[in-house]
């Protein structure tokens, strides 16, 4: 009897040990799983995985402007805080290739939640959100339009020509926008006596000024160039130009499309040459590594040579910084303004950074429950935009109590995007071979007339061949 209760007593010091070590492995962030499979964090709490794009592991310092960026560890404690329930896994992904990190991380099943902003892949990693928004009684189908501006609703109905049976569905909610700028410099305006933009500046009065400004500096005798552009998102300027055409459809089928209208035009257009001209003297006048993205280093120093900079894929984010850590030499000397509209009043950007629930997502629910409180929380937005986003705004209709949106030129780009936004069903068909146009503009390969005639081939290249690949 002794015996069995001496083994009995080991047997329970084991046991109690063995508990304690689990308990401490818990406080030490190990994983367990619930009885469906899905993960349980330290507390039990749930578990939902989600990409972030381009944000470090760690601070970081830019060595040029001092500002310091916060780590994804910032952005999970504010997640942490404003969702207490839910245990947010953050992973980031660097933005070089970050399409192709995406779609190969939903497809192994590693997150819950992806991110996207306009890619036309969408219904094949994504599932239709329709299904969360019919229920839901925080952010639903009769209440969207209260919540976000009115062309991010118009942008949350997904059309593409390549997906024509998706139409209608729904891939996510809506983060944040692209709401781009360019930027001049008025120190240099003062230097050659050249008058200072105003907001309702026009493309040729752009050009003009900064073709005025291209060349040796009358006061420092430093050589300046008038103006500044790279290819990534030179394509919007199209929008300005009525170079391209809004595009409405309720099928998307490539077979319904009049070719005359939306791609046969594109052979006689003056607006698609004054285009490509107005590119041309951009060009003309910017230094000679623009074709590698090269040349605007000095833009937002003291040594700055760069009149008016057009580019604004690289500008805004550094403009919106140097605001925001409140570098007043900075923002008193570079000064950002709108850009140009077309006769249409469209200069466009409709570019939304959305969150979605995955295709092969643990627990769909869950991850939606996160994505509602991502869109719709201000204080989730203000941090996201003010840290890791400084180029975005927020989608949201109602952005009171938001800090970065109490600054002059958030207010005026948020404004501007309700009235100028490039409202319109599809833009690939253009876009796609505009891309490769504009880079053999931007390296001086090809004149004006020979940018219109071969935009139009690609185009029609595209909508052919994309309508025998659907069997259209």
């Amino acid at each position: 009897m002794k015996k069995f209760e001496k083994v009995f007593s080991l047997v329970l010091v084991l046991s109690m040990i063995l508990g304690m070590l689990a308990g401490c492995s818990k406080q030490n962030g190990e994983t367990g799983t619930d009885p469906d499979g899905e993960g349980t964090a330290s507390g039990d709490k749930p578990i939902v995985r989600m990409i972030v794009p381009g944000i470090n592991d760690q601070d970081t310092i830019d060595p040029i402007s001092g500002i310091k960026s916060l780590s994804l560890g910032a952005f999970e404690a504010i997640l942490e805080e404003q969702i207490p329930d839910i245990d947010v896994q953050l992973t980031s992904i660097p933005w070089d290739g970050w399409i192709q990190k995406m779609e190969a991380t939903i497809a192994a099943g590693e997150v819950d939640i992806g991110f996207y902003t306009n890619q036309v892949m969408a219904p094949d990693w994504f599932v239709d959100h329709t299904q969360f928004l019919e229920n839901d009684p925080d952010v639903n189908l009769h209440n969207i339009d209260d919540i976000f501006i009115d062309p991010a609703v118009h942008y949350m109905n997904y059309k593409s020509f390549n997906y024509p049976e998706a139409t209608g569905q729904i891939f996510g909610l809506p983060v944040t926008m692209a709401s781009n700028i360019f930027v001049y410099d008025k120190q240099i305006f003062e230097d050659w006596g050249v008058e200072i933009l105003d907001e309702n500046v026009t493309y040729e009065e752009l050009i003009s000024k900064a073709e005025q400004m291209n060349g040796t500096n009358p006061k420092t005798g430093e050589k300046n160039y008038g103006a500044y552009i790279a290819s990534m998102w030179m394509e919007w300027n199209a929008i300005g130009h009525d170079a391209v055409k809004p595009y409405s459809s309720d099928t998307m089928l490539l077979s319904e499309m009049d070719k005359d209208e939306y791609v046969n035009y594109l052979k006689e257009s003056p607006e698609v040459l004054k285009f490509f001209q107005n590119m041309e003297r951009i060009v003309k006048i910017s230094p000679e590594g623009i074709a590698t993205n090269s040349g605007g280093e000095k833009f937002f120093t003291e040594d700055n040579n760069i009149a008016i900079n057009f580019d604004t894929n690289a500008i805004t984010g550094s403009m919106l910084k140097y605001l925001y850590a409140d570098k007043k030499d900075i923002a008193e000397r570079f000064i950002p303004i709108t850009i140009p509209t077309g006769s249409e009043g469209m200069q466009g950007f409709p570019e939304f950074f959305r969150y979605a629930v995955t295709k092969n997502a643990k627990n769909s629910e869950l991850a939606w429950k996160v994505i509602k409180v991502l869109a719709t929380n201000k204080v989730i937005n203000d941090f996201y935009l003010t840290n890791y986003a400084k180029d975005k705004l927020t989608a949201l209709k109602d952005f009171s109590g938001m800090k970065c949106m109490e600054y002059d030129i958030n207010k005026q780009r948020h404004e501007n995007q309700l009235k100028t936004m490039f409202i319109t069903d599809d833009y690939w068909f253009w876009r796609t071979p505009m891309q490769t146009v504009l880079s053999q503009v931007i390296s001086k390969q090809i004149t004006p007339e020979q940018a219109r005639e071969e935009l139009y081939n690609g185009v029609n290249d595209w909508v052919e061949n994309t309508k025998k690949q659907l069997g259209q």
